[in-house]
């Protein structure tokens, strides 16, 4: 193999995650490492308990008004309270994966706007609007907040897999 394609191979953070998986690095204090972070103590349990992450594409570090007010809405709709929901964007460092975000929330629903299932490194790959499940968490993914807000057929298809997500 050439130095060209070495360049080049760009590995699933799931692999990543794996291969370093015995090393846990706080990136607020990279001082501060574990050598096992399976470990059960409490400062590695969920620190915060929700029915559902909301991940979310977001151009600056959070989401705009207009988007976060659109989602609020969706998420009362779905009879959901702020603080049974946490909404998070691809722009925190500290939600690069699937199982950080478990780790942090430990949440029975986690619904990916604009973020591909691959993007997070979970090993399953679903269309958007299907949802499915995988390790005790029950995944959507959806297209951006913006593209849903401004398409009226996208809105159904939402709220079809959100009934399928929070029955009445």
């Amino acid at each position: 193999m050439n130095m060209d394609q070495q360049e080049t191979i760009q590995l699933p953070i799931a692999v990543i995650s794996g291969l370093f998986k015995n090393c846990l690095v706080d990136l607020k204090n990279p001082e501060t490492v574990s050598k096992n972070p399976e470990a059960a103590t409490d400062e590695n349990l969920a620190t915060d308990t929700v029915d559902t992450v909301v991940f979310s594409q977001a151009e600056g570090e959070a989401l705009g008004s207009q988007q976060l007010d659109f989602l609020h809405n969706v998420m009362k709709a779905c009879k959901l309270e702020k603080q049974d929901y946490a909404i998070i964007t691809n722009k925190q460092a500290d939600f690069s994966d699937y199982q950080s975000i478990t780790r942090q929330y430990n949440q029975k629903q986690l619904i990916l706007f604009g973020i591909d299932p691959a993007a997070i490194g979970l090993p399953i790959n679903f269309p958007h609007f299907q949802v499915q499940s995988f390790q005790q968490v029950r995944y959507l993914a959806a297209p951006t907040l913006e593209a849903i807000e401004a398409d009226k057929a996208l809105k159904i298809q939402l709220w079809q897999c959100l009934k399928q997500l929070y029955p009445s």
